[in-house]
């Protein structure tokens, strides 16, 4: 548990420091730290998926089966989970540029948050676990538990944050007035800068105007919801997956059977 604390709060420390950085040197850096998150996130998340097929393929299919062999897990697999991974690190990593303080202290408390859960977990089912599969299980079961409680969190702290006062105001107008330039100086990422600022803002127009009689905009309100629970919880699990993938990373290193 100790080494799961000090992984997870290393890697918490890179990600804030990397954010704190002037724009040119954060634009250099973030390839290889997405590439690193993409790693840390496919790690924990194949982990999860292989788990999951193996129980299901013990309970129904034979051993000997050459069904047992193709379908417990390969290079497709392999490949659509690092697809995810790569997708939800750069969307966290996107993010990130520009979090609130107050959100940065919501991902702060994910770290004793983990701890706690893992270290729970752990005592509860040691007993009734074989040891191999006791540290994949304890991250299988951690990981909706600690993202159920940090979305919850995340939710609440970015609905009482200020806003900019978009009500009245037709789309067009809310990004014209209140569309923050891009810092960095690579292309690509400032492109993915201003389409995530152009989602945040659209996030905020939909949740302005969309009080009121569902004759009225009552599909607008239901976007706006939908898209701030999305965003948000797509945001908290790829941060919990990236902090879960360094313990399963090191763990894999240990006994690679």
């Amino acid at each position: 548990m100790q080494r799961q604390c000090l992984s997870s709060g290393c890697m918490f420390l890179l990600m804030l420091g990397w954010s704190l950085l002037p724009g040119p040197m954060q634009g250099w850096i973030m390839l290889p730290l997405w590439i690193v998150c993409t790693v840390l996130v496919f790690t924990g998340s194949f982990e999860a998926a292989r788990l999951r097929r193996r129980v299901w393929l013990n309970q129904y299919l034979r051993v000997a089966s050459p069904w047992h062999r193709l379908l417990r897990g390969g290079a497709f697999m392999a490949a659509w989970h690092l697809l995810v991974g790569a997708l939800l690190s750069l969307f966290m990593l996107i993010k990130l540029q520009n979090l609130n303080a107050a959100l940065w202290a919501v991902l702060a408390l994910g770290l004793p948050l983990l701890a706690w859960l893992s270290r729970g977990l752990n005592r509860r089912m040691r007993e009734h676990v074989v040891s191999q599969a006791l540290p994949a299980l304890v991250r299988r079961f951690s990981v909706p538990l600690a993202v159920g409680v940090l979305t919850a969190i995340y939710l609440v702290v970015t609905l009482n944050l200020g806003q900019p006062d978009l009500r009245g105001l037709s789309w067009g107008s809310a990004m014209a007035q209140h569309m923050q330039p891009s810092t960095s100086d690579l292309t690509v990422l400032r492109v993915l800068e201003r389409s995530y600022i152009m989602l945040d803002l659209t996030l905020q127009w939909a949740l302005q105007n969309g009080l009121g009689g569902a004759e009225r905009n009552g599909w607008l309100a239901l976007a706006g919801w939908s898209l701030l629970f999305l965003t948000g919880s797509a945001f908290i699990w790829a941060y919990v997956r990236l902090l879960v993938g360094v313990d399963a990373l090191v763990d894999q290193r240990r006994e690679p059977s």
